[in-house]
């Protein structure tokens, strides 16, 4: 049977090799489940060196595309149906300048979001993101523990903005940003800067301080947008104080 895969032009490639799998994914050619061809294949059938072939793939299992299982390969993460209806999860190829598109672009939609929420949060809305970080902190030996509590941090400061648009927003790139905390939390250092840095949005937050807000969530985003692409590029080594 004739492979689907063709190979690209020696311009962009990386591009290239996202665009080409993307789009298999989306006529349906690869599907949910499916097993991709060994590493040496892929370079075979493509025509690409093994760095491009690398980054490209890192690239889609940022988005949450492919999941690499020890042992047994990588995988597509997403049928047809899910990949379609989500263009905003999926749809961002992940060469180093499109990594900073996406640092620029958080930056916007979360800083609009931090501002609005020290000048609109509850309460009863406050003492939540303030039980997602104290949860973050007590749990750093739990690699699923600290990711749910980062994005519920977040998630719930996009709620207490009470600006519908945006929590819409936010919600669309909500399985990137799960990617983002996965690849960025296992470097080291990342995490111990990572919760003073959210514990330094909330101080600003609770004094109602929108400017002090803002400018943290921006030195945050910031310092694990570097972290990302350092994990997306070189493949970081993981951080072993963080246990999955």
């Amino acid at each position: 049977m004739e492979s689907p895969i063709k190979q690209v032009e020696r311009r962009q490639l990386t591009e290239a090799i996202v665009d080409q799998l993307v789009s298999l994914i989306a006529r349906g050619k690869l599907k949910r489940g499916d097993k991709l061809p060994p590493e040496r294949v892929l370079m075979k059938q493509l025509g690409v060196g093994r760095s491009s072939l690398r980054e490209a793939m890192g690239s889609l299992s940022l988005m949450g595309v492919l999941t690499k299982h020890p042992g047994s390969g990588t995988h597509v993460n997403a049928s047809r149906e899910e990949f379609l209806a989500k263009p905003l999860s999926w749809g961002i190829p992940m060469g180093r300048g499109k990594i900073q598109e996406l640092i620029e672009a958080r930056c916007i939609l979360e800083e609009a979001i931090a501002g609005l929420a020290a000048e609109k949060a509850s309460e009863a809305e406050i003492a939540e993101m303030r039980q997602h970080l104290t949860y973050m902190k007590a749990n750093r030996r739990s690699l699923r523990k600290v990711i749910k509590a980062d994005m519920s941090f977040h998630i719930a400061m996009a709620k207490a903005s009470h600006n519908t648009m945006l929590l819409g927003f936010f919600t669309q790139i909500r399985n990137l940003l799960r990617s983002w905390i996965e690849k960025t939390v296992v470097v080291p250092g990342v995490y111990d800067s990572a919760v003073e840095q959210h514990a330094e949005i909330l101080r600003a937050i609770e004094a109602r301080d929108a400017e002090k807000a803002r400018l943290a969530l921006r030195r945050h985003l910031k310092s694990v947008g570097d972290a990302l692409a350092s994990a997306v590029l070189t493949r970081a080594t993981p951080n072993k104080n963080i246990l999955g």
